[in-house]
């Protein structure tokens, strides 16, 4: 099996991310969770989408090293595999629906398979394959997500506790986060945030302590996240954006059953004992009814 890579424009983002700008970490975020969409797009489409001007789409694109967008085009092009992909009649049969509730919603149906698609793309990069080694080598997992995605982060919290121990879910409700930063020796600690907009106050001060007492960090957010770059370089961004009253969490969700997923792979044997220990666990307490 090859070693996963890094695509080049992931790459230079990744390089470039110290010295951003609040604009150029907004184009950052924007490249990143549509850059298998980047063909069809242009330097005043991705302007108008991310609300800067054309001319800060360029300057940041030369930043990059690239000489402009046909360049960046060309660069995507040739580091994408085959983007062919196939879900079936009925999805055919749905998106050439002609009423228009259902025009709008096969519209959104192919936006939100266009985000899943991309998070399945995500999860072959290099830097998400290290991010599952680290949180599989983490002594204690620290999961804190707020607001709409607080029910996201708890979710895949618990289902990590499963496959390893020592995973804590994070609420603040101490106001001090003294489980993760008052603990003294010299255990392994990892935090995996989640946050979409709008942003919480709460995610961006742990965010900052985290990164103040150098323990590693991972933010898992939405196309728009500009703020969590100045505080680590592993910020995976998935485009939530499908045409809904409400922003989709989908590609989240199914980017923290990956990373489960994945981290189960560098856990085993150890998984399938201590879900043996969960199952006696289970049928002790009767919490379950089959």
């Amino acid at each position: 099996m090859t070693a996963a890579k890094t695509s080049p424009l992931l790459a230079r983002i990744e390089s470039a991310t110290a010295r951003m700008t609040r604009s150029e970490r907004l184009l950052a975020a924007y490249l990143t969770a549509h850059h298998g969409e980047l063909a069809l797009e242009t330097a005043a489409s991705v302007a108008r989408k991310v609300e800067v001007s054309p001319m800060t789409v360029g300057r940041f694109l030369r930043t990059l090293g690239y000489a402009g967008f046909d360049e960046l085009r060309r660069d995507v092009s040739r580091a994408s595999s085959s983007s062919a992909w196939h879900v079936g009649d009925r999805y055919e049969q749905f998106a050439r629906g002609r009423a228009p509730l259902q025009a709008t919603l096969s519209a959104s149906l192919e936006r939100e398979v266009g985000a899943l698609v991309a998070v399945y793309n995500l999860a072959t990069d290099a830097r998400w394959q290290k991010l599952a080694r680290d949180i599989a080598a983490a002594d204690e997992v620290y999961v804190a997500g707020y607001q709409t995605v607080r029910g996201v982060a708890m979710d895949f919290a618990a289902r990590l506790e499963y496959v390893r121990d020592r995973v804590r879910f994070l609420d603040g409700a101490n106001g001090t986060y003294a489980e993760l930063f008052a603990s003294g020796g010299k255990k392994k600690r990892h935090v995996l945030l989640v946050d979409i907009r709008r942003y919480s106050r709460d995610a961006r001060l742990l965010a900052q302590a985290a990164s103040q007492l150098r323990v590693p960090l991972a933010v898992i957010t939405d196309a728009h996240c500009h703020w969590a770059r100045p505080f680590t370089r592993d910020v995976f961004h998935v485009d939530t954006e499908v045409g809904l009253f409400w922003d989709s969490n989908a590609g989240i969700t199914s980017l923290l059953n990956l990373l489960t997923n994945a981290v189960i792979g560098h856990l085993a044997p150890s998984v399938e004992q201590r879900a043996k220990r969960l199952e006696g666990l289970q049928d002790q307490f009767g919490a379950f009814l089959d």
